[in-house]
């Protein structure tokens, strides 16, 4: 039987666990609120301004995804 093995995965308490959850909760939050916000103001952008700074009104999702996933 295969199974994990690590020094400290016994020593984890549960308040750990549930801090590690909720901290990884918030997380993921935030970063979808950054992904709808940037999506909302590039959206909000005509062709003439997103063409000003070199982006596609099709690229808009890309751009802010990608973005948000690199902070």
């Amino acid at each position: 039987m295969a199974y994990l093995n690590t020094p400290h995965s016994r020593s984890i308490g549960m308040g750990a666990r549930i801090y590690d959850a909720w901290s990884t909760y918030r997380a993921e939050h935030r970063q979808n609120a950054l992904y709808r916000e940037t999506t909302r103001q590039l959206g909000g952008l005509s062709d003439r301004q997103l063409e000003d700074i070199g982006v596609s009104r099709h690229d808009i999702e890309k751009l802010a995804r990608d973005q948000t996933v690199s902070r």
